[in-house]
């Protein structure tokens, strides 16, 4: 963080170097504060925090005032905070099976005290196999505008790696993006937009041309949604035996796989089934119970954001101008809760009970040892 740019001119008389402030910002959300007040007074009772002083190599840690913070965070150079994240997290990512969805931040509300903002929301990229967050674009004017930052990801040798499977919602079936994914000899998994009328139709209309799939997959056993739902997929693959190219169409490329997905949702009380039906292809092919697990392993990054709003209360956070500084600290947290998570799941190492993402976080709240140790986590690819 030493070398991110501090925006203040006068540099010989800063009092509380940028890096510091980032980093006890990190810590604080760490340990569950999650305003800036919170951070705030966090700072104030741990200026003799002997972690701090040890890192800082100071005998005293100099802690601003509230309103220098905030100053300090949404004046913070958000690329220069992004490349220190993606440095730290880089040796932990397996970039295999990515998943990209974008997320509104409360922070630039239009009806808050600057006007003239816009709102504001940032891309998130996530690696499916071990659960993090490992890059951010960050989104202006309105949620539409995914389609040119996720292009602008695919045009980034970062995210680049042949082999690589993208998914996405439906917002994000655009044949620019995805005949992009194919020609770098990557693989999407893509839905159908509804008002993609067209295209939907013709998928349709294959699927029905075929007697039978080319491969099913029942899950019977399912899960639990949050309102004890008992949830079902049935997975149907339609593809061509013969050769590649399942379904062809005037804009989109190489389409090797259409498949349906039948949703069940089932009342634990009345037995009531509803179903519902999603449609999806591939520029690939594999099983039916392979697509089921990749489509399943998607929603990861709305758990990543559920963790955000949970335990990190990023929805009732108010930063109304530049919140982007302060997104990337949040999800740098989230991470390191995860790799611990991820390294200890199923063990009793925690002295208040079974590793949770919850769990993790009661445990930074009480122990700063612990806090600080999350940032020597090792990489356990």
């Amino acid at each position: 963080m030493k070398n991110i740019p501090d925006y203040r001119v006068d540099t010989g008389k800063i009092e509380y170097p940028l890096h510091e402030v980032l980093f006890m910002t990190l810590f604080a959300l760490l340990k569950g504060n999650t305003t800036f007040k919170d951070i705030f007074a966090w700072m104030t009772f741990n200026k003799e925090n002997e972690i701090l002083k040890k890192i800082f190599e100071k005998e005293k840690v100099n802690v601003p005032s509230r309103s220098t913070l905030h100053a300090l965070l949404i004046n913070t150079d958000n690329n220069a905070l992004e490349a220190v994240f993606r440095e730290f997290f880089l040796e932990h990512i397996l970039q295999k099976s990515i998943a990209v969805d974008g997320k509104w931040l409360r922070g630039s509300d239009v009806n808050g005290q600057y006007t003239q903002e816009s709102h504001k929301a940032i891309l998130n990229i996530l690696d499916k196999d071990i659960k993090i967050v490992f890059a951010h674009k960050f989104l202006d004017k309105n949620k539409k505008s995914e389609i040119k930052a996720l292009q602008e990801v695919l045009d980034d040798n970062f995210f680049s790696d042949d082999g690589q499977i993208f998914s996405f919602d439906a917002l994000l079936t655009q044949s620019s993006i995805l005949n992009t994914i194919d020609s770098q000899g990557n693989k999407y998994i893509a839905k159908f937009k509804d008002n993609q009328k067209n295209l939907k139709h013709k998928a349709i209309e294959t699927i029905d041309a075929f007697q039978t799939p080319s491969d099913i997959y029942d899950d019977k056993e399912g899960y639990l949604s949050e309102n004890n739902k008992r949830v079902t997929r049935t997975i149907e693959v339609y593809q061509n035996q013969n050769c590649n190219i399942v379904m062809h169409h005037e804009t989109f490329d190489n389409i090797q796989s259409l498949i349906k997905v039948t949703k069940t949702l089932t009342s634990p009380i009345t037995t009531e089934c509803t179903q519902t039906v999603q449609y999806a292809m591939a520029n690939f092919k594999t099983t039916a119970q392979d697509f089921h697990e990749k489509i399943l392993q998607h929603w990861r990054v709305e758990t990543y954001h559920y963790h955000l709003d949970m335990l990190l209360e990023e929805d009732q956070h108010i930063a109304y101008k530049e919140p982007f500084s302060i997104a990337i600290l949040r999800s740098f947290a989230i991470n390191l809760y995860q790799l611990f998570l991820n390294a200890n799941k199923n063990k009793k190492v925690l002295l208040t009970g079974k590793t949770t993402m919850a769990e993790i976080k009661r445990n930074c709240l009480y122990r700063d040892d612990f806090t600080a140790e999350l940032f020597e986590q090792k990489s356990i690819i």
